[in-house]
């Protein structure tokens, strides 16, 4: 197995204790883990070029996310860790995420993804847990990542020192269901919901006037009916 995990913070507090804590549990045979900003620190200017180059990917940026994609692709199960910042994923985390509108479903989705297992964590002293796991979960639908676990704990603390004996132990159970959730037990199978919406999309883009995403969608036989899945 293996695994790759995205933190939205170079910090090491309660959030990338959480994730390494589903590490452990998961004791994969490889794993990665890229600090933001310090492993990804371009920011989107709006050029489009990732819409239109023949590869999803950023042109600006393509030392830096290369390498990352690659991980990404790879990986068994995908960690997205962000900590609670005024509600929401880290600015490091958003703008990360901002470079992979080009693999949303409309656009040009990995095929990968459809079969692959994604743990989203997140932790706060109080609020907020609901909107930042949100944030990354709309992520996670449009790139079709097959099975999505959820996991966001108010921690009443604000560095991971001070988090009390009783807090970790429940934590650390929290975190092995979360584990257990992602089922491996079974083939990925994709959600219902990504399953909807590449149908939906597959009829939309006929439509559209996209050819990278056209040739795309038809070099996978997916206008075919052929599944990623």
């Amino acid at each position: 197995m293996i695994v790759t995990a995205i933190y939205g913070t170079e910090h090491v507090g309660s959030t990338v204790h959480l994730a390494r804590m589903a590490i452990e549990t998961l004791q994969p045979d490889e794993v990665h883990e890229l600090f933001l900003p310090r492993d990804f620190h371009h920011m989107c200017t709006g050029c489009n070029a990732c819409f239109f180059a023949p590869v999803a990917c950023c042109a600006p940026a393509h030392a830096q996310i290369a390498p990352i994609l690659d991980t990404i692709d790879r990986a068994d199960v995908l960690i997205l860790a962000s900590p609670v910042y005024v509600y929401h994923v880290t600015g490091a985390m958003k703008s990360f995420l901002d470079h992979f509108g080009c693999r949303w479903m409309l656009h040009r989705p990995s095929p990968s993804m459809f079969t692959k297992r994604a743990l989203l964590l997140t932790t706060a002293a109080g609020g907020g847990m609901r909107r930042t796991l949100q944030d990354l979960q709309d992520s996670m639908n449009f790139w079709g990542v097959g099975r999505v676990v959820r996991l966001g704990r108010a921690i009443h603390a604000l560095t991971w020192d001070t988090v009390s004996p009783a807090m970790r132990s429940r934590l650390e159970r929290d975190v092995q269901k979360a584990c257990r959730r992602l089922r491996f037990d079974r083939p990925v199978k994709p959600r219902l919901y990504v399953r909807l919406m590449f149908g939906f999309f597959r009829r939309l883009l006929p439509r559209m006037n996209t050819a990278t995403d056209l040739q795309y969608w038809e070099a996978q036989g997916w206008f075919s009916g052929h599944k990623p899945w």
